[in-house]
């Protein structure tokens, strides 16, 4: 008999999902598949197919000494995981279990507010999250930064999973049995707290209409929080990564944004004197341009496509995921400042390609001057050295060949001829410019002419 994808949990399970800061440089051959930290079920072999273009596992451990921010829920231990994307962004999750509480939703509302706005504040022994997965890292011989670059940090973006334990989902999968319409446990839930919960409006949650199930399912989520009742684990993880993915893909856009706007700086700052300097930054330029489209290729688009996983499930809840993150007009936004940063691009190349073709054009007009000149200099002399050396009656081994007055004509025949040519050339270019600028001339003299009608007009109507 298949395994069902419906199931109720004894105790609340929360999914803290995190994007980290900067980049970690680990080695393909200590990378692993995602489904040996998360049991995937049924969608195991589409994640495995895929799993180049998602995130994949660097460290998985439970640890039982974690303790959550101030006023978040007590936890018996969590199970941390670190992923890195294709593009090494690296993603926390960090996977907790909590006592139902009689409060019900404001216990669940007060540990994800805390777990999101003073995340930094999670310890694991004492020691902060982040500095204890540097640690890790380093204890398994990954370096996870270059000299220089920052530890690692949270990033701006957190998702969290809310997976309700049995009593308070029973409470309501029987409140929400048909519609869009939310609860107050629903709003206190997903906007961890943070609005009234007695008005009756949606406040922006939706309630993916293929995932609810009344009586047996409900999905409800806003931006940054997922409340899922009713399904089984295998489900649930394939929710979660879903919506790690989304979350990484509203980081890049960020990054990708911020460092587009870091080139055009660049580009703005630079000082070109020379074809040399063009040339450098026309690299640093393309080096940009090409980190840019491959993270809006891998970082963005990869997940912005529901075909990772193609189930219906979990492509509905990451369409209505997706749709909530705005990321397909981030995403068509974004692409238009990288297409400005490849124009920006475009234009530094066609000065470079004038400089250089500037540059190509007066060497060649230097070379052809100094040949020109060099066989002005040379052929007369050679002429005349010929001439003086032939044994001929003209030439009287008693004179000097600096004798002008007894040699004269034979020097006029050797100089007159080059002197002339050189008199013809220069008549030739001055002819050949004044010729060239002509067209401008008469469209000066055109924009003179009907500006001085149009001045008698004027002077007539008055």
């Amino acid at each position: 008999m298949p395994r069902s994808d419906t199931a109720v949990r004894a105790r609340t399970r929360l999914l803290l999902m995190y994007n980290l800061t900067p980049q970690v440089q680990v080695p393909d051959d200590m990378l692993r598949p995602l489904t040996e930290a998360l049991d995937l079920g049924r969608f195991t072999s589409h994640v495995e197919a895929a799993g180049l273009l998602l995130p994949r596992l660097v460290l998985h451990e439970r640890v039982s000494e974690i303790t959550l921010p101030p006023s978040a829920a007590r936890v018996d231990g969590a199970a941390v995981t670190l992923a890195v994307t294709p593009r090494r962004d690296p993603l926390l999750f960090v996977d907790v279990e909590i006592e139902d509480d009689p409060d019900g939703s404001n216990m669940i509302a007060e540990t994800l507010y805390a777990t999101w706005q003073d995340r930094s504040a999670t310890r694991v022994g004492g020691v902060p999250l982040t500095e204890w997965l540097d640690e890790r890292l380093r204890a398994y011989g990954v370096t996870a930064r270059p000299a220089g670059q920052p530890p690692l940090a949270f990033g701006r973006n957190v998702h969290q999973s809310v997976f309700l334990g049995e009593a308070l989902a029973r409470q309501l999968l029987a409140e929400h049995t048909s519609g869009e319409a939310v609860g107050p446990d629903v709003v206190t839930i997903v906007l961890r707290g943070t609005l009234d919960n007695g008005t009756g409006a949606t406040l922006g949650i939706r309630r993916p209409e293929t995932l609810n199930n009344p009586g047996q399912t409900m999905v409800a989520h806003g931006r940054g929080v997922s409340l899922i009742v009713g399904y089984a684990p295998p489900v649930e993880n394939a929710f979660g990564l879903a919506a790690a993915g989304i979350l990484n893909a509203v980081a890049a856009v960020h990054r990708i944004r911020r460092q587009a706007f870091e080139a055009l700086e660049l580009d703005r700052a630079a000082v070109v004197e020379t074809a040399d300097d063009a040339r450098t930054l026309v690299a640093r330029l393309s080096r940009r341009l090409s980190d840019l489209q491959l993270d809006l290729s891998f970082s963005v688009e990869a997940y912005a496509d529901t075909v990772l996983i193609p189930e219906l499930l979990v492509e509905s809840f990451h369409s209505s995921l997706r749709a909530v993150s705005a990321l397909t007009e981030a995403l068509a936004n974004t692409s238009r400042i990288v297409e400005r940063v490849n124009a920006v691009l475009a234009t530094r190349r066609v000065d470079l390609e004038t400089a250089s073709q500037r540059y190509a054009e007066g060497r060649d007009r230097v070379l052809a001057a100094a040949i020109a000149a060099g066989s002005v200099i040379a052929l007369p002399p050679a002429l005349l050295l010929a001439f003086f050396g032939v044994n001929s009656s003209d030439v009287d081994p008693r004179r000097s060949i600096l004798d002008i007055h007894h040699y004269g004509v034979a020097y006029a025949i050797a100089w007159l001829p080059f002197l002339l040519l050189i008199a013809v050339g220069l008549v030739a270019r001055r002819r050949v410019s004044l010729r060239l600028s002509a067209p401008d001339t008469a469209m000066a003299g055109r924009r003179r002419t009907r500006r001085s009608r149009l001045r008698r007009s004027r002077r007539h109507d008055r």
